[in-house]
């Protein structure tokens, strides 16, 4: 399959907008879930046993800093160079953008489950700042992931010379 046949264009296409649209879902998310912190912290805060809490609140940070460190070290790791130029050699380049399509969308999934984690740290601590960061956190993870489709097109010109 040659990069510049009609069908492949398509599947671009179809592969890119179903990655921008989750990337742009999990924005939306992260967004709405800072907009409910900040105007309804009064009705969603749930105080508990504050030794519990505080060893719960203590483990999500944890799970934040290392899901979103986790996130750029999947993307670099999925989209080393060397990697993609084996996927491309062994499933073709159709299967090439199923690789760049599943990657951003997984992530994606990490960037949404981090903005997830910052909202149930609010409504154990009653702070709407804890979203906040959080949801820098995922922000940046999303903005990070956000599938241009230039660099897509690039990569699929690049190695589909090769095959």
């Amino acid at each position: 399959m040659t990069p510049d046949n009609p069908g492949l264009q398509n599947e671009l296409t179809r592969r890119h907008r179903t990655a921008t649209l989750v990337v742009a879902g999990f924005l939306v998310l992260d967004i709405a879930l800072v907009a409910i912190a900040f105007f309804a912290i009064d009705r969603i805060f749930r105080p508990g046993d504050p030794a519990r809490d505080a060893g719960l609140v203590m483990g999500l940070w944890i799970a934040v800093l290392v899901f979103g460190l986790g996130a750029f070290v999947t993307r670099r790791t999925k989209f080393a160079a060397m990697r993609l130029k084996d996927v491309a050699a062994v499933k073709g380049l159709s299967g090439l953008l199923k690789t760049l399509q599943d990657t951003t969308m997984q992530v994606a999934c990490i960037g949404g489950a981090v903005a997830l984690m910052g909202f149930v740290i609010t409504i154990l601590t009653g702070d709407w700042t804890n979203m906040l960061r959080a949801g820098g956190v995922s922000a940046i993870v999303l903005i990070y992931c956000f599938p241009f489709r230039s660099a897509w097109e690039r990569v699929v010109l690049q190695l589909g010379r090769d095959e």
